[in-house]
């Protein structure tokens, strides 16, 4: 997929989450002016909202690709291009320390998850917004439990930790953390659409070209499009989040 592809994938993934970064920052008492580090920035596609919030924003991302395309939209935001496990800061530089559907990515969260709280001030807060447990999750019918598996081995072989989502709590209390607060995504669905459908299917259609040919994808899409359209489908992947404070 094309860079610009990526972003809008990143940008849909935010809305998903957008309650849950009103909830956090209102529960955690975040001000505007406070500084924020997005790390795993991607293509910058929170970075304008956190700037909207009145957040002073640093974007961080180990892909010069990512960083290259987030620059190219205005933002006040400050990016850099560099290693999550080893940050180019000195200690307690940030009010705030964010990441966001990119643990499951990373070689060790762990080391991730140590370096944003040594960043971070006391006081300030370390947050994960969304970590994905694709081993716990529900397809149904038969069409997309297919869908899911074939999708889930193709994730895996991408190098992405499928049950990232259940370790979220063990990962922030073991960096010594204090008051760790864990909760998960509250799924919603409304009446199905096309479109919704067509916007998640890219990404689906990405990871099925690891293992099938391209007539097989064309008429699993097919098959789940009417499945879609007909309400006769549940599909949830249970999505964790925790925030702690340094």
């Amino acid at each position: 997929m094309k860079i610009s592809d990526w972003h809008d994938r990143f940008h849909l993934q935010s809305t998903w989450t957008r309650g849950l970064r009103d909830f956090i920052f209102k529960k955690i008492g975040a001000q505007p002016g406070q500084s924020l580090l997005d790390v795993g920035s991607g293509t910058g596609a929170l970075l304008d909202e956190y700037i909207a919030r009145g957040f002073q924003a640093t974007g961080l991302d180990m892909s010069l690709e990512n960083c290259q395309f987030a620059r190219l939209h205005p933002s006040k935001s400050t990016i850099l291009h560099a290693d999550a496990h080893q940050m180019p800061f000195k200690g307690h530089q940030f009010d705030l320390t964010v990441t966001h559907y990119v643990l499951l990515w990373v070689r060790d969260p762990a080391r991730v998850i140590a370096e944003m709280a040594r960043v971070t001030r006391p006081g300030g807060y370390v947050i994960a917004f969304a970590e994905p447990d694709y081993h716990s999750r529900i397809d149904y019918p038969e069409i997309f439990q297919k869908i899911g598996e074939i999708q889930n081995r193709s994730l895996a072989f991408q190098g992405v930790d499928l049950s990232m989502g259940r370790k979220l709590g063990h990962i922030f209390r073991s960096t010594g953390l204090k008051d760790v607060h864990l909760g998960l995504l509250a799924g919603q669905w409304r009446q199905p659409e096309k479109d919704d459908f067509n916007k998640e299917w890219e990404i689906i259609a990405y990871d099925l070209g690891e293992y099938l040919q391209i007539d097989e994808i064309l008429a699993l899409k097919e098959r789940a499009l009417n499945t879609w359209l007909n309400g006769d489908s549940t599909i949830f992947i249970p999505t964790f989040y925790a925030f702690a404070m340094v």
